[in-house]
């Protein structure tokens, strides 16, 4: 995954639990239009599924708040949300070779 695509999944996941079960529908339909994923309802001839794709995670269910609980549970296991400090940044330390200002 890409890493500002990495970035933006794991503060979009940590923003969800700042907002109630109507915000985080809104918040999933903004997300979906401004990163190219999608939130289709069942169509009457096809699946019977919600189908949720956004940030490179799928997931899918009976109605939308399952797809979006489904969704969500997909990305805490699939993004390791402790990357990101409480200030909102990542702290990348260098490699021992390199901060040591040579080859170990």
């Amino acid at each position: 995954m890409n890493a500002v695509l990495h970035i933006r999944a794991l503060t979009f996941l940590q923003n969800l639990e700042n907002l109630s079960a109507t915000g985080q529908h809104d918040a999933f339909i903004n997300e979906v239009l401004e990163n190219n994923g999608y939130f289709t309802a069942p169509k009457h001839d096809q699946s019977h599924l919600w189908e949720l794709s956004l940030h490179g995670i799928d997931a899918s269910g009976s109605n939308e708040e399952e797809a979006i609980a489904n969704w969500k549970r997909l990305a805490r296991n699939s993004l390791r949300a402790e990357e990101i400090e409480a200030d909102g940044f990542i702290t990348v330390h260098p490699k021992p070779e390199y901060a040591s200002g040579g080859a170990a």
